[in-house]
């Protein structure tokens, strides 16, 4: 079987084209695997050109590239169909802005090959114009739907009558930097205890709700510090303006804008423990990255989350500053020996070892 994957890929920023890497890296070592990539997320009037591609432009090797938008670059699919002798064709969806390059792709695709969809978001976080019509189209020119949670498949259970099979987010195996050796990196006074908020900043992430609950937290505790490490998509002088109007400004910490995959380990390294209090969500490359790193989680287990962390292995919370705070303060405060082994249990059970295995079976069906 010859796969090829389609979609954003790093030098692109997101945890899309991280998983799309992570995908293709694992797939590599079971099948023939092939990747053709886009050159833009979305089209820069969108979203600029700084925000979608990092600085740091590694160079991938037989990777080819295509702007999604123009399909004057599409001819390489085919020619790269032909030439590898394609079987399937995979393509990641969670916006019905690529949906739409999708669905035309798909349909562009002139010799015989499976085509997959493989859903992390069904519905958007921002509304679009015809997002649904996009969505129902792209479904319909797919063989196989597959999905990184239950929930989503029940999402998409709720307006198609196309049947998913639900695979789960896999978790990587990633070395943990020391405490010693992150705070060193990241210049933190060793004294205090922090707290991470990793990811792009975007409403539905709840970071308005974890600053409310920080008055309760450094009540508790004042050396207690939040690190907000990502990239503010949104508005970011909301979230100054909150945080001077709650006195939080000597006990948060921001970072310089994205961060780069290879310094994700030192802000978890330094961190007691992870919060996600989002207000929604479908499943979260976040909370696998937590669980990947041993990480205690916070969180409010929305959307598919709740199918991974449960308070077995971590702390679910209500989206209320009242219980994220309660659940803060007894995740710092509690022997979570129990919950580790949990999550290093998790670890094994999701890897993408075993992820590549399910979608491939998936696939030959």
């Amino acid at each position: 079987m010859n796969v090829l994957i389609i979609g954003p890929h790093p030098p692109l920023k997101g945890g899309i084209s991280d998983f799309n890497h992570q995908l293709y890296s694992h797939l590599e070592e079971f099948k023939n695997c092939y990747f053709i990539s886009f050159d833009r997320s979305y089209p820069f009037f969108l979203r600029n050109k700084k925000k979608q591609i990092s600085s740091q432009k590694k160079e991938f090797k037989n990777i080819l590239k295509i702007n999604p938008y123009n399909p004057f670059t599409w001819s390489k699919i085919n020619r790269l169909i032909k030439e590898k002798k394609i079987n399937s064709v995979i393509t990641t969806y969670w916006t019905p802005i690529t949906g739409l390059a999708y669905l035309l792709i798909n349909k562009t695709i002139t010799i015989d090959t499976k085509k997959i969809g493989l859903f992390h978001n069904v519905f958007p976080h921002e509304n679009y114009l015809f997002s649904k019509m996009i969505l129902k189209l792209y479904i319909n020119s797919l063989d196989t739907l597959l999905t990184l949670s239950v929930h989503t498949s029940q999402q998409i259970k709720s307006f198609s009558k196309r049947e998913s099979y639900s695979l789960f987010h896999p978790i990587d195996n990633l070395k943990i930097a020391s405490k010693e050796e992150s705070l060193k990196k990241l210049k933190l006074n060793k004294n205090n205890k922090y707290i991470l908020f990793l990811g792009m900043i975007r409403k539905y992430k709840g970071l308005e709700l974890l600053l409310n609950s920080f008055k309760n937290i450094i009540e508790f505790d004042n050396k207690i510090k939040l690190i907000i490490a990502g990239e503010f998509i949104e508005n970011k002088k909301k979230y100054l303006n909150q945080i001077e109007k709650l006195s939080l400004k000597n006990h948060v910490i921001i970072s310089k804008g994205f961060i780069n995959k290879k310094d994700i380990k030192y802000y978890m390294g330094a961190s007691e423990i992870l919060v996600q209090p989002y207000i929604n969500a479908t499943q979260s490359g976040i909370t696998a990255l937590g669980i990947s790193f041993e990480k205690i989680i916070v969180s409010t287990g929305e959307g598919g989350i709740k199918e991974i962390i449960n308070n077995k292995n971590g702390y679910i919370c209500n989206k209320d500053y009242k219980s994220i705070s309660k659940n803060i303060i007894r995740a710092l405060s509690s022997n979570n020996s129990k919950k580790l082994k949990k999550l290093s249990d998790l670890k094994k059970k999701f890897s993408w070892n075993n992820f590549c295995k399910e979608l491939i079976d998936n696939i030959k069906t």
